[in-house]
């Protein structure tokens, strides 16, 4: 008797050690699932100043789209921010056109730049501590909502040309920064530009934003009141109708072209932030006019030389 019951203590000690064994296993198989499941959706949010913030997820980045809010894209930031009244500091906006590698022969206009050089643009300001803000930031900012940090910088590109997906778009992604893109409705799809299906997919990532251009790419300074009015709204009504929600109004003229009317007549409309062809200018928050922003040319030239046209 007592060899049969010690035969069945032995088993139970024995039952109860591979029990114990399995389920150690399956705890640390478990929180290995957990650790790896968070480093998948660990994610680059927006440059926010010197460093670069690894915890924002999916959804909050696509609030960068949401210009009801009242805050700053960027977020909370290790570096001073100033009201708009408590600091004059530089506000510059960089203008890009089209991107294709290797660049094409014949750019008079010199309006082609390469996913390499875009890269080390966005790299150098990044390393110099530059937080990368929105046209809706400047607009808050404008209102007394929201500050800005002394080095910030906003990227801008006319036109919507094919580049702008292909090639800017990955380094947009890369380096978790926002953009504004600016559309030419008539030329949406066409041979040398992006298509609707890919301004939504640029849109829907929380860091590129879809604003007017115009309907054409014409002189909008020459056009009556009525048709300036009708174009842009129709424009950036097709803009709402494509990405589905309400966006901010903001536009920039083609060509460089307005007059007094004309930015009187498109804030009347709505359209209250409107960018200017004006290259080489330093936008400073004492004077921010946000219907006379200009802009500087950054398609063909390197990082460090962005920072001395900031500087100078």
């Amino acid at each position: 008797m007592r060899i049969v019951n010690k035969a069945k203590f032995i088993r139970a000690i024995i039952i109860l050690t591979i029990l114990a064994i399995a389920l150690t296993f399956l705890v640390i198989y478990v929180i290995k699932e957990v650790n790896f499941e968070d480093d998948d959706t660990k994610q680059v949010s927006i440059n926010k100043g010197n460093r670069i913030n690894e915890n924002i997820s999916q959804e909050e980045e696509q609030n960068l789209n949401n210009s009801q809010k009242e805050q700053a894209s960027f977020g909370n930031i290790n570096v001073p921010t100033y009201k708009i009244n408590e600091k004059n500091i530089k506000i510059p906006i960089l203008i890009y056109h089209a991107f294709q590698t290797p660049e094409p022969k014949g750019d008079n206009y010199r309006l082609f730049s390469t996913q390499k050089r875009f890269d080390e643009n966005v790299k150098t300001l990044i390393n110099e501590g530059y937080t990368f803000i929105t046209l809706e930031d400047l607009y808050k900012y404008k209102q007394g909502k929201i500050g800005l940090p002394e080095k910030n910088i906003t990227i801008t590109m006319d036109d919507g040309w094919k580049g702008c997906y292909t090639e800017a778009f990955e380094v947009l992604k890369k380096y978790k920064v926002p953009a504004t893109i600016f559309i030419i409705e008539e030329l949406v799809g066409t041979n040398a530009y992006f298509t609707w299906s890919e301004a939504k997919e640029m849109y829907d990532t929380g860091l590129v934003k879809i604003h007017v251009h115009g309907r054409k790419h014409i002189d909008y300074s020459k056009v009556s009141k009525k048709t300036l009015i009708e174009d842009y709204n129709h424009t950036h009504n097709k803009i709402e109708e494509v990405l589905g929600e309400k966006v901010q109004k903001i536009m920039a003229y083609p060509a460089g072209e307005s007059t007094k009317n004309s930015i009187k007549w498109l804030k009347e409309a709505g359209f209250e932030i409107q960018v200017q062809t004006q290259y080489g200018k330093v936008n400073k928050s004492n004077k921010l006019d946000l219907t006379d922003l200009g802009r500087i040319r950054a398609e063909q030239v390197s990082g460090k030389t962005i920072l001395n046209s900031i500087n100078k």
